[in-house]
């Protein structure tokens, strides 16, 4: 009986131990960076699955979607290394040569989304325009930098087709202020606010907008009206949220796996 207890006793331990290892190593793996854990199984399964077509001959034709995706992961991963942009340079060398021109040119907006969300506003703009896949929904993006970059003739270009495709659209005339309002002329930025709220009451970001703009221009009795209107549109209106801050700095890369 003393034996077999000795015996279960060394088995105990061991389980003990076993434990105590893999409970440490599971508050290493969160404890040290990145802090997004899921992308870095993600980059880790990634990199196994092309290790594996590498040993079975099939790795040439996904090369360039394996540096993409890792590209991707590394972005989310650690946004402030520029690790990710080193990845897609490497997808872009490695696209087969009989891929098709728009999967290049894909590839090029894609990089141009990381650059982006990891603050090379040049490289950014640069690869936007090198992709020629510019949508309405990436008018705003490319206008603003195009004025990050001091262009600000093409920046109130891409604004102004915000506005021809919906006249009334709030990023729009946020678009167009932020430029003049860059550009040193506060008072036509002003003057854009104005007419963006003529055209639409019902508005409360704009009259929030504009109330920065005049507290900006020492107008203070200004900016207590245009608080006071846009709460009474919308009462729990966000003060401090920003279109032009959140699309220069978006907080979340959202590209698409593939």
């Amino acid at each position: 009986m003393i034996t077999d207890f000795k015996k279960r006793n060394r088995v105990d331990n061991k389980s003990l131990l076993t434990g105590i290892v893999i409970v440490f190593f599971i508050v290493v793996f969160f404890a040290v960076p990145p802090r997004d854990k899921l992308s870095q199984l993600c980059f880790w399964g990634n990199n196994t699955k092309f290790m594996i077509a590498k040993m079975m001959g099939d790795s040439n034709a996904t090369a360039y979607l394996f540096h993409r995706n890792n590209a991707i992961y590394l972005a989310k991963m650690y946004p402030n290394r520029k690790t990710a942009i080193s990845e897609m340079d490497k997808s872009i060398k490695a696209l087969p040569r009989a891929a098709s021109e728009s999967e290049l040119k894909t590839l090029y907006k894609d990089r141009a989304e990381i650059k982006l969300f990891l603050g090379d506003y040049k490289g950014a703009l640069n690869d936007f325009v090198k992709s020629d896949l510019i949508t309405f929904n990436d008018s705003l993006k490319v206008a603003l930098l195009f004025k990050v970059n001091g262009n600000y003739n093409q920046a109130l270009s891409y604004c102004n087709n915000i506005l021809n495709k919906d006249n009334s659209a709030y990023a729009g005339f946020a678009c167009i202020a932020d430029v003049y309002k860059s550009a040193n002329r506060p008072d036509v930025a002003l003057r854009v606010w104005d007419l963006a709220l003529d055209m639409n009451k019902n508005m409360p970001r704009a009259y929030v907008d504009r109330a920065l703009l005049k507290k900006s221009m020492g107008d203070l009795t200004g900016y207590d009206s245009d608080i006071k209107l846009a709460k009474q549109y919308s009462p729990t209106v966000d003060l401090n949220a920003s279109i032009i801050e959140d699309t220069l700095h978006p907080k979340m890369l959202t590209l698409n796996i593939r």
